[in-house]
């Protein structure tokens, strides 16, 4: 395995297109294919699936994305530093969440983080949950955020920082805006935004489905990220049922707490990560986002 065959395998994880990947490396579209197979030989698995019209990237290829990027980025560094002569500290830390949303939990935290740790230098990776399990076991990530998922492995530890519910979300505009509860029948009539199953957390599809039986095909769209789904919101293509994790930064969008029922338990959401021991910045991390998270205000 070279860094060479690793930057052709981005380029073509960014395109999904081996003729602009072969354009952006500079090579033959022969020769970027061959770069791929050899790699995937050499892994012993698919990275893309391909036809004629398509590619997409395989599980095993959403798996190593994180691992390549990681490689040329440490060798890309390391070139960068010894032609330099940087002899600077420099302390990688590796986070990995679920979606992009679950950042800004992390803005205090790593500006506190970082007045400890002046050498630290994080890298944030955004993965769903299930891929949590194989990356901390890899090392390619330090410790993740996200909701406690199904058969998490044994050599994982889970620490919960909150229980949360899921809430409707909609417009001001909106007839549900002047609840402040809403109930499975008050959401019967509205069109409902779904994230897709292959991004939602595990912790939302049983309540998703429950939604969805009764309602019309034509009643739902499906979003592949809870970013997408709440500019569906936005634009007035119906509601949605999101994490009250994540409340809506946009003036335009309410979060409204559901009533309680079998459909609107509470979900754990914590952090995932291997081991603390002899490992500063993460104790200090656990420490910090543990405080935040204790020192959040109740929703009314």
């Amino acid at each position: 395995m070279t860094i060479f065959q690793i930057e052709c395998f981005l380029a073509v994880a960014e395109f999904l297109n081996f003729a602009k990947a072969a354009e952006q490396m500079n090579i033959s579209q022969p020769a970027i294919t061959r770069q791929i197979q050899s790699l995937e030989d050499e892994l012993g698995g698919k990275l893309f699936q391909r036809s004629t019209r398509v590619v997409r990237l395989t599980e095993n290829g959403h798996i190593f994305m994180v691992e390549a990027q990681t490689m040329v980025a440490a060798a890309q560094r390391s070139i960068r530093r010894f032609s330099m002569n940087d002899r600077e500290e420099i302390l990688d830390f590796d986070i990995g969440c679920s979606n992009s949303l679950q950042l800004q939990l992390l803005e205090n935290v790593l500006e506190e983080l970082r007045e400890m740790h002046p050498a630290i230098h994080p890298r944030i990776h955004i993965m769903r949950e299930p891929y949590f399990t194989e990356q901390i076991e890899e090392e390619t990530i330090d410790i993740a955020i996200g909701f406690e998922f199904l058969n998490i492995n044994n050599s994982l530890q889970y620490r919960e920082l909150k229980k949360t519910p899921f809430s409707c979300i909609c417009r001001k505009d909106s007839p549900l805006a002047s609840l402040e509860k809403v109930s499975e029948k008050d959401m019967t009539f509205f069109p409902m935004i779904l994230l897709s199953l292959s991004t939602a957390p595990q912790a939302l599809i049983s309540s998703q489905r429950m939604l969805a039986s009764k309602k019309k095909p034509s009643q739902l769209y499906f979003s592949r990220s809870i970013e997408s789904a709440m500019l569906l919101v936005k634009t007035g293509f119906g509601i949605s049922l999101l994490p009250d994790i994540y409340t809506p930064m946009d003036p335009e969008l309410i979060q409204i707490p559901l009533y309680n029922s079998p459909h609107s338990p509470l979900f754990s959401f914590g952090l995932f990560y291997k081991t603390a021991h002899e490992k500063p910045i993460m104790k200090d991390f656990m420490r910090l986002i543990t405080a935040q998270f204790a020192s959040e205000k109740p929703k009314a």
